[in-house]
């Protein structure tokens, strides 16, 4: 936080948490949001010219690399929101509203690349773009919820009391994120378990795959991070308005009197 603190229109100080953030932050989160690109951009080289193809599947199977890695995004993600969630139903807390919202936003990012390459490698593999069964379909519905939270909290606006029911929505990534995981073992699926399974059989291709998820999590880390730095700016604007507005409005009755 700088140490200066701003002055309003009448002279006086506005309060401290209404101050801009310290330039040092930005540049850390431009650092951030820097190597998290370069890091996608290497893993996405590494892929494409040196992780050999699949013998049954082709090219087409290096999509597992990314479809992967944004699937553990999503969850991490959501699972996070949830926990944001409810504490902030427990406990009000402007920054943890602030986390928990960026956290959904990245995390329906996240959902949305998996439910797309997802087809795109499922075609390949099983001849459709996409089969009801449990793990697609939990993937599908945790992102319909994320979604939903989204549009309830820009309906509501700065309503506590939408803000309840759209955290209360929230809670239930968490449950949901799990069985997803545990979608495969407990009710089967076409669904392959390639780690399990023992499907990544070269260096070459563990390098990949570890590469990927390491990429895909350092940059919704830092998207997160920036989202939430963003409304959290957006929420010191909105005070620094009403206190203007209060301090404009004491000024001119004053004046009347």
């Amino acid at each position: 936080m700088l140490t200066v603190s701003p002055s309003s229109a009448t002279g006086a100080p506005l309060p401290s948490s209404a101050a801009p953030p310290a330039v040092g932050s930005v540049r850390n989160l431009n650092l951030a949001l820097g190597f998290s690109t370069a890091l996608v951009v290497g893993v996405l080289a590494w892929v494409m010219f040196v992780t050999p193809a699949d013998t049954n599947l082709g090219i087409v199977q290096k999509i597992f690399y990314f479809h992967v890695g944004t699937a553990f995004g999503m969850l991490l993600c959501l699972v996070g929101a949830s926990a944001c969630a409810a504490i902030d139903l427990m406990s009000p807390s402007e920054p943890i509203d602030a986390a928990g919202r960026a956290l959904t936003e990245v995390g329906l990012v996240c959902a949305l690349a998996v439910l797309t390459s997802g087809p795109l490698w499922a075609r390949k593999s099983w001849g459709t773009w996409w089969t009801w069964e449990p793990r697609l379909t939990l993937t599908l519905l945790v992102s319909l919820v994320a979604l939903a939270v989204m549009i309830l909290r820009d309906i509501a606006g700065d309503s506590a009391q939408g803000r309840k029911i759209a955290n209360s929505l929230a809670v239930l990534a968490a449950p949901m994120a799990y069985l997803i995981h545990i979608a495969v073992q407990k009710w089967g699926g076409t669904h392959p378990q390639v780690l399990q399974g023992g499907g990544i059989s070269s260096s070459d291709m563990r390098i990949a795959f570890w590469g990927s998820v390491a990429a895909v999590l350092a940059m919704c880390f830092s998207l997160a991070a920036l989202r939430y730095r963003t409304l959290r700016s957006e929420g010191q604007i909105q005070l620094l308005r009403l206190e203007l507005s209060a301090r404009e409005l004491r000024r001119n009755r004053k004046e009347a009197a």
